[in-house]
């Protein structure tokens, strides 16, 4: 392990072995009736279980939590389990690149998977591009670490992300919250439940959201309302669930979302000789100074960032059946839309450069290094059946049928300059197609409970998928492919006593080949995962300890990686099966409650990843080479380190006082998997950083008959400055990142009727 591994180690033991002392010291002299930790139920395996009870590497977070740290998206969640990094993307404030493991994507066109599945209330998000959209009433957050190819199918080798949203409550109530911050953060949040509707069984939630905020860095050509980081979003959602306790039940719900933004800064990191001798004369005539900043600028000139337009809607409909007194069928129905327009980006990270124009004379005329604009559409249908039930007192089985098909294109414009030594060479380059994907699957999982202490599980999956593209831009062509995989999981988990277990998994993961309509080949074929796994789950002290631990190694073969190019056609993208890697990593969990009103956590992840082959041509040599040995894994962090603590005082007459504090830490950050075609690897890596949030609430106030909470929150407290994403820009001779937002703060206020 790095150096910084083992101090995170060291600091996760010193969380654990001091709650563990004072549970020991504690469960002997008082009840913990009211001070253990709480329970929390999982849906991970189709049916509703014990976190601690279920044989999965899973974490997962309660409302609370999520409310405490204010989780409203994707982009949120890199701070809530080990392993998982999430990083927005370039080109849009909503598109989100999700690793689990060291496993993602980072590419947003619309014909890559990733292998981290989203989604919402059991509806997948096909896309990563436009999945960071803002949820207004999230319930529990579920992340399964590893591959989960037999319950949740392909596209899922690193893992699952369930976001599962708030049901209808059985009375009536309504909650109203408004955040103010800097940066003219506003927020106003309203749900109503209307509770059961007579003697119906029928029970409705209603919430409605309008966030809005200025940002973060100041674009001397743009008010504030458009700066890079400034947004307005606007949400709504509307649940119905139906129960009169019979044997049949229903829930339906609808979202929608819009979000106006603007991206975040792109500034320029490095760029070479030529071209900062090119544009030396720009300033002396009256055009813009060409800036190139190691570090994150506070100010920023920009000549076109323009706002990106994002809606997305989805209608959900679950309907459940109980045929017999163990045995449930259930359907879900999922529809989701999505549409994105991107007016303008600027990925130049300047304004107003003056250089001289090849065949237009010598004089000095305007330069732009790289902009783009955009149009995306998505739309997608789902149906899933699962028959879930029981044989016995030993058997438990989910039996289950899926069908997906998704359509989605995409009009892409670029504009570039070429900088050579006669001058800048202007060039446009369109991308225009359309894709189809469809999905059929049939699977099966049992758990044969063999004893009171030892269970035995097994599943399968059958896929069938094929895929379309039909493009138009640069290249016209159709292509069309097809794939079968039969996917298989297997564990054993045994009861050591009733506050521990112990398990062992073998588990296979499948993400389906495809196209990358950015490339000028036939596509690529799908990549396999096999992964082995073993696991400690244990709670003790009465609820007062959670400690759970995983080591894992995993074979990963035909590895589809995306190399980010750039040059005299445009920016671009390859993706092709570059060879093998295998990952070996620990993950360790702690939760603890050691004394009346202190809560702490502490998380963390290590993986040791290496390609094994990495097959590449390198035309500059005229072959094909192995660069196994120098290549990178992108945008993933080696080592994620989360720890916190919540401290709740004793209640005073007027109300409750907490405390808490968050930190977030990741190691460096490559956003390139080849060098040789990312000259400035190295100067575009994020270095290693920590993030440090804090909340300072006062609840349960008693106020003209309602019930009030005021917190004060910062986030990034010690202002630090660390890089998210970043673009090489290869042939064309510069790159550039995108920086994490500063420190912020505000205060909100929650009213409950």
């Amino acid at each position: 392990m790095t150096y910084l591994t083992t101090t995170a180690v060291a600091a996760l033991v010193a969380v654990l072995v001091p709650a563990t002392a004072h549970a020991q010291d504690a469960t002997q002299a008082e009840s913990t009736s009211d001070m253990g930790l709480k329970e929390i139920v999982v849906t991970a395996q189709k049916r509703a279980e014990n976190l601690q009870s279920t044989p999965l590497a899973i974490s997962a977070l309660s409302a609370e939590a999520i409310e405490a740290r204010s989780i409203t998206s994707v982009a949120n969640l890199s701070a809530i389990a080990p392993s998982l990094t999430v990083a927005r993307g370039t080109a849009g404030p909503t598109n989100a690149s999700v690793f689990i493991r060291g496993i993602g994507n980072q590419d947003p066109i619309l014909t890559a998977d990733s292998p981290v599945a989203l989604y919402v209330d059991g509806v997948i998000l096909a896309r990563s591009a436009g999945s960071a959209f803002e949820m207004a009433d999230l319930e529990r957050i579920e992340v399964l670490r590893g591959p989960q190819g037999t319950l949740y199918g392909r596209n899922t080798i690193g893992g699952a992300i369930n976001l599962i949203t708030r049901k209808p409550a059985d009375s009536f109530g309504v909650w109203q919250k408004f955040t103010l911050g800097n940066y003219g953060e506003f927020l106003s949040r309203t749900v109503v439940d209307t509770g059961e509707l007579g003697e119906t069984g029928l029970r409705g939630a209603f919430t409605y959201m309008h966030k809005q905020r200025d940002g973060y860095v100041d674009d001397v050509n743009a008010p504030d309302k458009r700066d890079p980081g400034a947004y307005r979003t606007d949400g709504l959602r509307a649940a119905l669930a139906f129960d009169r306790g019979g044997a049949f039940r229903a829930s339906y719900a609808y979202d929608y979302n819009r979000n106006k933004g603007y991206p975040s800064a792109f500034q320029l990191t490095a760029a070479r000789p030529d071209i900062t001798a090119f544009f030396a004369g720009s300033p002396v005539a009256g055009g813009g100074s060409f800036t190139v900043s190691p570090t994150r600028l506070d100010r920023i000139a920009l000549d076109h960032n323009g706002a990106v337009t994002d809606k997305v809607q989805g209608h959900t409909l679950t309907l459940e059946w109980d045929i017999g007194t163990d045995t449930t069928l259930k359907s879900l129905t999922g529809y989701r839309k999505w549409r994105q327009l991107v007016a303008d980006s600027d990925l130049d990270g300047n304004a107003g450069l003056l250089g001289r124009v090849m065949g237009q004379g010598g004089a000095l005329m305007p330069v732009e290094l790289f902009g783009a604009s955009a149009l995306r559409h998505q739309h997608q249908w789902s149906q899933e059946l699962n028959l879930i039930g029981k044989v016995g007192a030993t058997l438990d089985y989910v039996l289950g049928a899926y069908y997906f098909k998704e359509e989605s294109d995409e009009t892409n414009p670029q504009r570039f300059s070429v900088i050579l030594p006669g001058g800048a060479l202007p060039r446009i380059s369109l991308l225009t197609y359309d894709h189809e994907s469809t999905t059929k699957a049939l699977f099966a999982q049992g758990t044969w409970h063999v004893t009171d202490r030892l269970s035995l599980t097994g599943g399968a999956r059958y896929t069938w998928d094929e895929k379309a593209l039909d493009q138009v831009s640069p290249v016209v062509r159709t292509l069309e492919k097809s794939f079968r995989k039969f996917n298989w999981a297997a564990t054993a988990d045994y009861k050591v006593s009733n506050d521990v277990m112990a398990y062992a998994r073998v588990a296979t993961g499948y993400k389906a080949g495809g196209f990358n309509a950015r490339s000028f080949d036939t596509g690529f074929d799908p990549e396999n995962l096999t992964s082995y796994e073993i696991g400690l789950k244990t709670e003790l002290f009465d609820r007062r300890l959670r400690f759970n631990a995983t080591a894992y190694y995993a074979d990963h073969k035909d590895v589809q990686v995306t190399s980010f190019q750039a040059g005299a056609a445009g920016a671009t993208a390859v993706t092709l099966n570059a060879g093998k890697a295998r990952y070996k990593g620990i993950e360790l969990e702690v939760n603890a409650a050691p004394v009346r009103g202190l809560t702490t956590y502490a998380t963390l992840g290590y993986v040791d990843r290496k390609y094994k082959e990495f097959l590449f041509f390198d035309t500059v040599a005229g072959r094909t080479v192995d660069i196994a040995g120098i290549a990178h894994f992108p945008y993933s962090a080696s080592t994620t380190f989360n720890a916190g603590a919540k401290y709740e005082f004793p209640a005073f007459s007027f109300g409750k006082l907490a405390a808490q504090l968050d930190y977030n830490y990741m190691s460096k950050r490559y956003f390139n998997p080849n060098p040789l075609s990312a000259p400035f690897s190295e100067q575009m890596a994020a270095a290693p950083r920590g993030l440090l949030d804090a909340r300072l609430t006062l609840s349960e106030l008693p106020i003209g008959g309602s019930n009030v909470t005021l917190s004060v929150w910062g986030k990034n407290i010690t202002d630090k400055k660390y890089k998210v994403v970043g673009i090489d820009f290869g042939q064309l001779g510069f790159a550039g990142n995108i920086y994490g937002e500063p420190a912020s703060y505000g205060v909100d206020l929650g009213i409950k009727f």
